[in-house]
């Protein structure tokens, strides 16, 4: 056998004592497979209950489900390179594989990187429209800009990270093969910055949903209820500061293969994470459904005893307004309203009803019928613009 054959050469000498091991060497393919596995099937179950809820109970998609949807595919994807490629080295010690393997490893790592930035991309966003849908109404307050800017800031961010693994050498084969003539930009600096900005982004994610509820017009119990919602997102902040932790460790420490795998099964739990938070505002009505109301909400006479106690029928519009600042009267109902199930709003668009509930009860029966006919018709309308 040629020594110098790089078929048996290991990609990195071995220290102290260790002798590399190419047959049966140590491997966190248990912990890639169980990760994988227990997220994957996870998210599947959000992801499926959603789209059965927008498809079968709503049966309407807005733009967040699409790109939920889209993210939940980059996962999968994200998932499936990442089994393969720790099958084939990359969750080994680096000096337990050959240098061949190891241009290998380093090509299908650099499409985990390229794949990462969309797919969070597509995580946030949806996570963004549907924070922009809940919160904002057609007035442009200031709720509605700063949700605009985290959507644009986002998308330019995770453009420049997506770029700057895609052509992180010129020819892009220099990547994996270190023989190939070309330049490089600094791959600590892009691995740290990528980090940091994702890091960024996160807490922008978590606070922003945060910040607008805490300025609600509600009860503080029904305002942690929305809290809970969207604190798992803290999850993946932690994860974050973390990911730039690994990132320091990658850059320092020699045995890339086995801290990148690491690295690698946050990132998968991150994102799967992300996805997960923008399918929870949707799970109150597949609760409903299964208690046996088909439009996955309580029916119009339970909602109308909810408001009953909170309703100032004097007021044109309900007390308790879905935007933050000022109250704008609003004679028509949006139709993008939201249709999630957090009860962070209620609100009259129908100042008509308030009116009519002043009249004289002692009118003519024929009157009265008609009254009701009426208010029934609106109590109907106004459950379809709930956001219960």
């Amino acid at each position: 056998m040629d020594p110098d054959d790089p078929g048996l050469i290991p990609a990195l000498k071995a220290p102290g004592d260790l002798k590399p091991d190419f047959i049966d060497p140590p491997t966190l393919m248990p912990l890639v497979v169980a990760t994988s596995t227990v997220v994957l099937a996870i998210m599947t179950f959000f992801v499926s209950a959603r789209f059965f809820i927008k498809s079968h109970i709503t049966r309407q998609h807005y733009v967040e489900d699409w790109l939920s949807y889209l993210a939940s595919a980059g996962v999968v994807a994200s998932a499936g390179v990442f089994i393969y490629v720790g099958d084939r080295g990359l969750a080994r010690h680096q000096w337990d594989i050959t240098e061949n393997t190891f241009e290998n490893v380093l090509y299908y790592t650099n499409v985990l990187f390229c794949v990462y930035p969309p797919t969070m991309l597509a995580a946030k966003l949806s996570v963004l429209f549907q924070i922009k849908r809940i919160f904002t109404t057609v007035q442009k307050d200031l709720a509605y800009w700063a949700v605009v800017t985290s959507i644009v800031c986002n998308f330019i961010m995770y453009n420049f990270v997506w770029f700057s693994h895609l052509f992180q050498c010129w020819p892009r084969e220099k990547i994996w093969n270190s023989d190939v003539e070309g330049k490089c930009i600094s791959v600590a600096n892009s691995r740290y910055t990528g980090g940091i900005l994702n890091a960024i982004s996160e807490f922008g994610a978590l606070l922003l949903p945060i910040w607008m509820i805490w300025h609600l017009k509600k009860p503080m119990r029904r305002k942690l209820v929305a809290y809970a919602v969207f604190s798992v997102g803290s999850i993946a902040c932690a994860i974050a500061i973390v990911g730039i932790y690994l990132r320091a460790v990658v850059l320092e420490q020699p045995d890339f293969t086995w801290i990148s795998t690491k690295l690698f099964v946050l990132v998968i739990c991150e994102m799967v994470i992300v996805v997960i938070v923008g399918c929870f505002p949707s799970l109150p009505r597949l609760y409903y459904y299964f208690r046996g109301h088909p439009e996955g909400r309580p029916s119009d006479i339970t909602l109308n005893k909810r408001r009953a106690g909170t309703l100032n029928m004097n007021n044109p519009l309900n007390s308790m307004t879905k935007h933050i600042g000022p109250r704008n009267r609003m004679g028509t109902p949006r139709s993008t309203v939201s249709n999630e199930h957090l009860e962070l709003h209620q609100y009259s668009s129908y100042p008509e009803i308030a009116k009519e509930e002043k009249l004289d009860l002692r009118q003519s029966p024929s009157k009265t019928e008609s009254l009701k006919t009426t208010q029934m018709k609106h109590s109907i309308e106004i459950s379809e613009h709930d956001d219960v």
